[in-house]
């Protein structure tokens, strides 16, 4: 069994505690156990089930770019370098690792593998986290990975660059959603319901369907809006609050926060939103596929190769409220409609974004590493 140092600088983040989770349960089928690092302890992960006694805490892990985050790196690196002894490869989840996990990978001869998760606008954040000094690179999408590789000039002779789909096990999503509505939630109105899941952070874009639900709830006035997840501040969820409050529909609106398990409420939704402005392969709409949601979605990053527009889904300019509401609308108004989209998705999932290609290919990426450093 080899054995692979995990870094995430975003321990706060579900979606990527999500994804660590499930390459977690698939790594010993491989050959694999998982260490994690992060920068600091956070009741998420255990809501996540990231096991505590595989788990490190390295302060300053992460936020690279910061000056006060260089002068810690030695210390960082040093404490990279020891959960490495016996290690076989760095996993970076996230570039604002990378550049650590490269450094301690410099001491120790551990190579390190970098996802790149993030797609950013501009070349800058690439290069400023070392991506081209990278010989392992793997992206969710190909729009993800053509960014990154076109931001750095493209990437080194000999590098191994894939994508990597993530997948989803339909078959515990399902057994998941069919437990209990978690208890303290407010309670929802009876009636149409549309929703995002996931961070609402500004990327993800929760403002667009907010401005969007005046329209909606014109035509469709019994309809509730459910923001599954959590705001990343409290400065963004004033703003999201104060925005509620201007439009005039707090009664309309409800916000979770962060749950271990959404999938009993995202399974009552009628129409899954996901307004993102940017989004590498977002794994809330993988969970939404898995349970047969009909999904209205930004056209950016890898989403289009996620859904086919008109029939697994509905795609979107992004930042458009107009568009948006006339999607949704069209959708609460033709349940068939609504089913068979919903349908289509499922199927696209279980065909093309399975758990076991998912895992496969990141093992697979994990062995070509550690197989080039014993050589």
């Amino acid at each position: 069994m080899r054995r692979a140092v995990v870094t995430l600088a975003h321990p706060q983040h579900a979606g990527m505690l999500r994804a660590l989770r499930i390459l977690d349960d698939a790594a010993p089928a491989h050959g694999w156990t998982l260490h994690f690092a992060v920068p600091q302890p956070h009741p998420l992960l255990a809501e996540a089930g990231i096991d505590p006694a595989r788990t490190s805490v390295v302060p300053g892990l992460g936020r690279w770019r910061r000056w006060r985050s260089r002068l810690a790196a030695p210390l960082v690196v040093g404490r990279l370098a020891a959960l490495a002894r016996d290690a076989a490869v760095f996993y970076s989840e996230t570039l604002s690792t990378f550049p650590y996990c490269w450094l301690a990978g410099r001491v120790t001869g551990v190579p390190t593998v970098v996802h790149v998760y993030s797609s950013y606008p501009q070349a800058r954040p690439y290069r400023k986290h070392w991506l081209g000094r990278a010989r392992h690179v793997i992206a969710p999408s190909a729009d993800s990975l053509e960014l990154a590789r076109r931001a750095i000039g493209g990437f080194a002779p000999g590098t191994r660059a894939l994508v990597a789909y993530n997948g989803m096990d339909i078959g515990r999503l399902e057994r998941e959603a069919a437990a209990p509505v978690p208890p303290g939630l407010p309670p929802i109105p009876a009636g149409p319901r549309i929703g995002m899941v996931g961070n609402l952070d500004p990327r993800k874009n929760p403002a667009t369907l907010l401005a969007a639900l005046p329209a909606i709830r014109a035509a469709v006035p019994d309809v509730h809006v459910l923001l599954v997840g959590a705001f990343p501040d409290a400065a963004t969820e004033a703003r999201a609050r104060a925005e509620i409050a201007a439009l005039g529909v707090g009664d309309a609106v409800t916000v979770t926060g962060f749950l271990p398990n959404p999938f009993p409420l995202v399974r009552t939704l009628d129409v899954l939103v996901h307004p993102a402005l940017r989004d590498p392969f977002p794994l809330a709409l993988l969970e939404g596929m898995a349970l047969a949601r009909p999904i209205v979605a930004s056209a950016v990053g890898g989403i289009p190769e996620m859904l086919v527009d008109g029939e697994s889904g509905v795609l979107m300019a992004p930042e458009d409220p107009a568009a948006l509401a006339q999607a949704v609308i069209g959708l609460l108004r033709d349940p068939g409609r609504r089913a068979a989209i919903g349908a289509a998705a499922h199927a696209r999932l279980a065909g093309t974004f399975s758990l076991a290609g998912f895992a496969a290919t990141m093992f697979a990426a994990f062995d070509a590493a550690a197989g080039e450093a014993g050589r």
